[in-house]
């Protein structure tokens, strides 16, 4: 039997269901087929847990956090309710005008260019959160909130605040929720508030991205 501390994977056991650590020198592909042989093997074991990935040895990109979303949500019913990474955050609020604002960045000065900021928690009315690159929700984005990134917006929840991807001008930002329903959406130099009411239960996510010069909301 391959040691533990060789696998691609660990698969730690805790009270709420399980923890991820990669390995810190695993390719993405290795790590990614050896989790799919895992939750292939005991679907039944994985199922209704809560599952947080440890990130801070193998920091991974936005696209890769999304194909371990999709692969435990395929193959196991479950979702990334966590994600640890080695990234802290400083809270400031700002009282200008009368008002509170919260705003949270991140304090790491070395931080890549590329790394995704994450967001632990749902983002209540006031909070304003800004990313240098891609930001990671792991909850909702409540009326009043606001969400604006560089790159991508990913929300592993509802999206009913304001979103603003490709900050810097990138046209090719989309924005990904469970549902779409936001006071507005913006990419780059484009404005949106998409309709609402009753439409399809989106079996992944709704992701809004450019088309025609417009910014349509897809649902895959």
């Amino acid at each position: 039997m391959q040691p533990s501390d060789s696998l691609p994977v660990q698969i730690k056991a805790t009270r709420s269901g399980f923890t991820l650590v990669p390995d810190g020198d695993a390719p993405f592909a290795t790590i990614l087929a050896y989790l799919e042989k895992r939750l292939k093997e005991s679907r039944d074991f994985f199922q209704r847990s809560a599952v947080a990935l440890d990130a801070r040895k193998r920091p991974f990109g936005t696209d890769e956090i999304l194909q371990i979303h999709h692969l435990l949500r395929d193959h196991a019913g479950v979702s990334l309710t966590e994600i640890r990474m080695e990234e802290d955050l400083y809270f400031s609020v700002d009282r200008r005008n009368g008002s509170s604002q919260a705003e949270f960045r991140s304090s790491r000065s070395n931080q890549s260019d590329n790394a995704p900021l994450i967001v632990k928690h749902t983002c209540r009315s006031g909070m304003r959160i800004v990313a240098p690159s891609d930001c990671l929700v792991l909850g909702d984005v409540n009326p009043g909130a606001e969400i604006v990134a560089m790159g991508d917006i990913i929300v592993f929840g509802n999206l009913r605040g304001v979103a603003h991807a490709g900050a810097g001008g990138n046209r090719s930002a989309r924005i990904w929720a469970l549902s779409i329903e936001p006071n507005q959406i913006r990419i780059a130099d484009l404005v949106a508030v998409p309709p609402r009411g009753n439409k399809p239960t989106p079996k992944r996510f709704e992701i809004a991205e450019i088309q025609d010069n417009l910014i349509e909301v897809i649902t895959i």
